[in-house]
């Protein structure tokens, strides 16, 4: 008599004719292409989720002046640019591009009020290649013009010097 049984190693096989649910089979699909890191377990912990919070804002924050693309974070992941997305969506609250845009306006308004740094050197730190297009994007996203930022908090300083000064007096 003819054995039908595929050429797997007994112990696999085995475990693959005693699987009753789908979450038996995806653990063991996971198994057997090495993808145990690739799909969430219904028991996922929210440690595990924010480690991997952790992880994704480290790279974003040490890349940041590099011009970061969901590519790259997939790369640096491990994953499909697709899976990465909806992970990134479902583990950070707010799509790639989103979260992308509010941190570089963040920093930059962080180094706009805070550093002497040229609008050349932020917009490197936030990722443009030229500040013209940064200053347009800065624009679009607040409003107000990373000059205007900046003279704010240079006249906002130099009201509170003054204040601080005559209330010493």
């Amino acid at each position: 008599m003819m054995n039908n049984a595929p050429d797997i190693p007994d112990a696999r096989f085995t475990a693959m004719t005693r699987l009753t649910t789908e979450q038996e089979l995806r653990n063991l699909v996971c198994d057997l292409f090495n993808l145990s890191h690739a799909l969430p377990s219904h028991r996922e912990s929210a440690n595990e989720t924010t480690t991997l919070a952790g992880r994704i804002t480290r790279f974003i924050n040490e890349n940041l002046h590099r011009g970061l693309t969901l590519k790259v974070l997939a790369n640096f992941l491990g994953y499909s640019e697709k899976y990465c997305s909806d992970l990134f969506y479902r583990i950070m609250g707010e799509s790639f591009s989103g979260y992308m845009r509010r941190h570089r306006v963040e920093r930059a308004q962080s180094l706009l009020t805070t550093t002497a740094q040229t609008l050349a050197e932020v917009a490197t730190a936030v990722g443009f290649s030229d500040q013209y297009a940064f200053s347009h994007f800065f624009k679009r996203a607040t409003g107000h013009s990373p000059r205007e930022i900046r003279s704010r908090q240079a006249h906002s300083r130099h009201r509170l010097t003054v204040h601080a000064m005559q209330k010493a007096l």
